[in-house]
């Protein structure tokens, strides 16, 4: 590298890497150094997937960084744990974008210890369940203390209610039958099947939380049949929502279908939201070619989004309309992009204000070895 682009590796205030196209480390930053507490001996020189006890080897990790330097596919907030014998267990977001240097391609990750945010943000997380589950406080409290127990209480303390309101529509239905009408029984037989469905939400999104720990499924997963179940979902919800829904058929890709389906109720999800003030909408699932390679969309043609803002879409709690407006805590996109890179994909989005959005994102299509 030129001393001039040294020069400006060295005075960037986070860590900093520099790769060749075989992953091989040219040069590291004194932030690096001073981050996770090695030598230059033990750095430079080295592949990346030897750092740090392999940690570094996440073959998500590699597929991205292979996707930059192979098409120039930058990547941001690609979130790891990475651990060093000097300072332990780090969580960190990876940025990478390819530069060239009089010709020659370089792959520039970028990376920001975000270890003290992550306790902040679970710790605010455990804090607004407490509020929402009130009558809870005591458990959700001593929950607090270990991520284990936490996850234990929400999964036992919100299954409970569930069954009661299963068990006694059950019960309603079979030994009260002949006193109910057909609408009746209708009403009686959507209310079994929403409590069950919300059972099954909850153990869906506490298998995400532990998404870096847990072993995830990996099957063909027909998502032509997701989105339209989440869609009849949606508009089982509001009958009398003029929305035009098309979605392509054959669409499927490899993954966890739990955890698919958790981001398509997401973005299904949102836009039949940012439609809601449409007098009649339209929202299309559908699959297309980006830059040589198929990728999955969302599209709507609701409320949309200014572009300046899309950096901000896929953070945690991060919101571009107000509750008053469209409400929601924030944190479905970013459930999305956690299952998406869980997947090795991508997503992005495309929108304008007032002229609706597009979410794009990325799955395997084959079984990998």
């Amino acid at each position: 590298m030129h001393r001039f682009a040294q020069g400006i590796v060295e005075t960037v205030r986070h860590p900093l890497l520099v790769l060749d196209r075989d992953l091989q480390i040219r040069k590291a930053n004194a932030a690096f150094y001073r981050t996770f507490g090695v030598t230059r001996d033990e750095t430079e020189g080295r592949l990346l997937h030897e750092l740090g006890g392999g940690r570094w080897g996440d073959s998500c990790l590699r597929a991205l960084l292979d996707a930059v330097d192979r098409a120039g596919e930058a990547f941001q907030d690609y979130e790891v744990e990475l651990e060093f014998s000097h300072v332990g267990v780090k969580v960190v977001l990876l940025d990478a974008h390819r530069v060239h240097d009089d010709g020659t391609p370089w792959v520039l990750l970028a990376i920001e210890d975000v270890t003290a945010r992550a306790r902040e943000e679970l710790q605010r997380l455990n804090r607004e369940l407490e509020d929402r589950v009130g009558e809870r406080t005591e458990q959700l409290q001593a929950a607090n203390r270990e991520l284990e127990a936490f996850s234990y209480s929400v999964s036992h303390d919100l299954r409970a209610p569930l069954r009661a309101l299963d068990g006694f529509s059950d019960e309603l239905l079979r030994s009260y039958a002949d006193r109910l009408d057909d609408r009746g029984r209708h009403y009686l037989r959507r209310l079994r099947s929403g409590t069950q469905r919300m059972g099954q939400l909850i153990d869906d999104m506490l298998q995400l939380s532990r998404l870096n720990r847990g072993e995830m499924k990996r099957e063909r997963v027909d998502l032509t049949a997701l989105a339209e179940a989440v869609a009849a979902e949606l508009q089982g919800r509001e009958p009398d929502r003029r929305v035009a829904l098309v979605i392509e058929a054959g669409l499927s890709a490899v993954g966890d279908g739990s955890l698919l389906r958790v981001a398509l109720e997401n973005l299904l999800g949102n836009a039949w939201k940012f439609t809601s003030k449409n007098e009649s909408a339209a929202v299309t699932v559908g699959r297309e070619e980006h830059q040589g390679a198929p990728a999955f969309f969302v599209r709507d043609d609701g409320a949309g989004f200014d572009m300046a803002h899309a950096p901000k879409l896929f953070g945690a709690f991060q919101r571009l309309h107000g509750e008053k407006e469209f409400p929601g805590n924030g944190i479905g996109l970013a459930t999305v992009q956690r299952v998406v890179h869980r997947h090795c994909g991508q997503v992005w989005a495309e929108g304008r204000p007032g002229r609706g959005a597009t979410f794009h994102f990325t799955l395997p299509l084959e079984e990998t070895p």
